[in-house]
């Protein structure tokens, strides 16, 4: 139950404070008086979106504050679900900073945004002005439906399946999309891994080929290099192998007469050894290298055939390498698709039959929920003075015959059913669909009525009803509020209304109101007295001028209530 609310700084309020009360919670006050605006504030607590146009003028927060006390084991669950410690009572609240960011806090600790809109749902159920219209979109009948035979619960085990089935056939959808492609995608990939595999290709044999190549067109050069380098180092007159032995054998002499200079021997005479090893080299070098054109033309000849390879399927052969791998994958790929599109099919069959199982499973548990829900739906009506309308609920399903692996019945995410409200609100008159049949003051009626039915089978304790009695007066008017007194014998109601035949019915009254205080706009609630809510329900009756004839008729109605 809402006990305690406090808002501050948000739209055109300062800061309000109430404390509300159980049973009915009359909220009245003039056109504009702000209504809306707490309507608006409690969504933000229940988790709507925030925004920081929603902050005073001139002010960097606004918070909405609100204390819940709990009804004891059923209220179990809910917060088990939430991982909340049982208390007596939950401690809500909600900031918006200027910079349009938003903060949840549940007893003192930040919680995120979509554990707010958990608890809320499971606390507080605001019943809009618009909600009129949610009874007049076919699409949205089959969830009230759903909602009402408590078939939520069934409807996702269906889901889970359509979902498996929905992505396997997908999925065979497009190996059958590349089956058609399948024997054009395979001549073309045997065509480019024949071209690599004729090519004999072997990583760095371009490197190779290049080195080759450098030295054949180089080859006069380098034998002139190599020659040259031979006779220095051995073969002229004053090489300087010549030379090192000169000076080997001078070491040698004075080594006999000073053997500190045997170690300088040792060195000279191991250069000696490797300039006659290189100058070795250098002539067998100059010896091979030989110029070759037809070599040269081979050479050149392959190494554009590499590069015509390297530009079509990569950078290096190494990438060319990669890729003929790839192909080869793609090719196993392709030659066992057969096989996959056998066993997806089975699977997509097999997941299509459980699916539309559920699916008519659910459309049955439909029909009799749609027929017990019809009729409460005329019961309530009755008592809401339609006596003589008949309300239907039309569950269409997608055919009683076995479904067929293909083609596929029309399933979708919700089943196989097409549901719609169907009214005869008068004698003689044909069932036609809501939307084009119903009233203002019908729809308030029909919203009010399945309201009535949900709120007996709900476990949410706190019951807001913004402008129910949109389109209705008199009589009517006067029916609604007993039945709203009915509703709040089990629950806490909160009805915003300009119905005096309403608001006489409340236990508790509350007016809204606005006025200007130092150049501002601000609003204030205030729980009347009994003197007080008599003069408003004058006003209500009445008008500005208010008369000892309709205070005469305010005192009769809250007398006539209060005896419900």
């Amino acid at each position: 139950m809402l006990t305690d609310l406090t808002i501050k700084n948000f739209a055109i309020i300062d800061r309000i404070q109430a404390r509300f009360g159980p049973g009915l919670n009359a909220l009245t006050g003039e056109t504009g008086a702000g209504k809306s605006i707490l309507v608006d504030a409690l969504n933000l607590l229940l988790g709507s979106r925030a925004s920081a146009e929603m902050i005073r003028t001139g002010q960097e927060e606004a918070t909405v504050e609100a204390f819940v006390e709990l009804g004891g084991e059923e209220d179990l669950p809910l917060l088990r679900n939430l991982g909340v410690e049982a208390a007596d009572g939950l401690q809500i609240r909600r900031t918006i900073h200027h910079s349009g960011k938003s903060r949840s806090f549940l007893n003192g600790s930040a919680i995120p945004l979509n554990m707010l809109e958990k608890l809320g749902d499971g606390l507080i159920h605001i019943y809009g002005q618009h909600e009129h219209q949610h009874f007049l979109e076919p699409a949205r009948h089959i969830d009230i439906l759903d909602r009402s035979g408590d078939l939520l619960e069934a409807r996702t085990r269906f889901q889970e399946v359509f979902a498996r089935w929905k992505k396997a056939a997908g999925e065979l959808d497009e190996l059958n999309s590349r089956q058609k492609l399948r024997s054009e995608r395979l001549e073309f990939l045997a065509f480019q891994s024949g071209e690599i595999g004729r090519a004999g290709l072997r990583a760095g044999e371009d490197e190779e080929l290049a080195a080759e190549r450098s030295r054949l067109v180089h080859a006069e050069k380098l034998q002139s290099i190599a020659r040259y380098g031979a006779e220095v180092l051995y073969g002229e007159s004053g090489s300087a192998v010549e030379r090192l032995k000169a000076t080997l054998q001078r070491l040698k002499e004075g080594g006999r007469m000073d053997p500190s200079l045997a170690p300088l021997a040792g060195s000279v005479e191991s250069i000696l050894f490797q300039c006659e090893d290189v100058a070795s080299a250098l002539r067998s070098y100059g010896d091979r290298v030989l110029f070759d054109p037809q070599r040269l033309e081979t050479i050149e000849s392959r190494m554009d055939e590499l590069n015509k390879l390297k530009k079509k399927y990569g950078p290096t052969l190494a990438d060319v390498l990669a890729y003929r791998e790839k192909i080869e994958e793609e090719r196993k790929t392709l030659g066992g698709l057969e096989e996959k599109i056998s066993e997806l099919k089975k699977a997509t069959a097999e997941e299509h039959a459980r699916a539309a199982t559920l699916a008519r499973e659910l459309s049955e548990k439909r029909k009799a929920a749609a027929a017990d829900l019809a009729g409460k739906l005329e019961k309530e009506l009755s008592s809401l003075g339609m006596k003589k309308a008949r309300f239907q609920i039309r569950v269409d399903a997608g055919g009683d015959s076995p479904p067929e692996p293909a083609p596929f019945p029309p399933l979708n995410e919700k089943g196989m059913d097409r549901v719609e409200f169907l009214l005869s609100p008068n004698p003689g008159e044909d069932l036609k669909p809501l939307a084009k049949i119903a009233s203002g003051g019908e729809l308030s009626r029909i919203m009010l009525a399945m309201k009535r039915i949900f709120a007996e089978e709900s476990l949410v304790k706190t019951l807001i009803f913004d402008e129910v009695d949109a389109g209705i007066g008199g009589g009517i008017a006067e029916i609604v509020g007993r039945k709203l007194k009915e509703i709040s014998r089990r629950h806490q109601v909160f009805c915003i209304t300009h119905l005096p035949q309403i608001a006489c019915f409340a236990d508790h009254h509350y007016k809204i109101m606005k006025k200007e205080s130092g150049g501002r706009t601000c609003v204030e609630i205030r729980k009347l007295s009994p003197e007080e809510r008599l003069e408003e329900i004058a006003r209500m009756l009445g008008g500005l001028k208010i008369t000892g004839r309709t205070l005469d008729h305010a005192r009769e109605m809250l007398r006539e209530a209060g005896k419900r």
